[in-house]
């Protein structure tokens, strides 16, 4: 956008704010011409703004979105390790770089002191099956 577009835009402006404060300016017909002459490029002026916050909107709820879809992933991966596992300790991990689970069994009942103080075996996988689960073809 030009400066003269700008420019002729804020004059559009500052003739509505004064129409507000004076009404009888509206009638004015310097102020009619004006307002004509300046109100291609405040329309101009005020779309771009207008598309600018609705660009940064949809970037918002985009990055919304795939949060939202990490979490299921990783929600729905922890209830399947949960069916597998049913004893152990399983933990969603929907922070990480593909969203995982963190499964971790207690410690055999036999155990030293020491291996049942480090815990039992303890596991981070994406997938459940031994695969890894397919991409979309595109």
């Amino acid at each position: 956008m030009s400066n003269q577009a700008i420019f002729n835009a804020l004059c559009y402006e500052l003739g509505l704010f004064l129409i507000r404060k004076r009404p009888s300016l509206a009638l004015h017909p310097l102020m009619k011409r004006l307002l004509e002459w300046c109100r291609p490029d405040w329309t101009a002026w005020k779309t771009s703004l207008t598309l600018q916050k609705v660009d940064k909107q949809a970037k918002e709820l985009v990055q919304q979105w795939e949060a939202e879809h990490r979490h299921d992933v990783a929600d729905k991966l922890a209830d399947k390790a949960q069916e597998l596992f049913p004893k152990a300790k399983i933990t969603p991990l929907p922070n990480a770089i593909v969203p995982s689970v963190m499964i971790e069994h207690p410690p055999p009942v036999d155990a030293s002191d020491a291996v049942k103080a480090l815990g039992g075996e303890m596991r981070i996988t994406w997938t459940l099956d031994g695969e890894p689960p397919r991409t979309p073809e595109r």
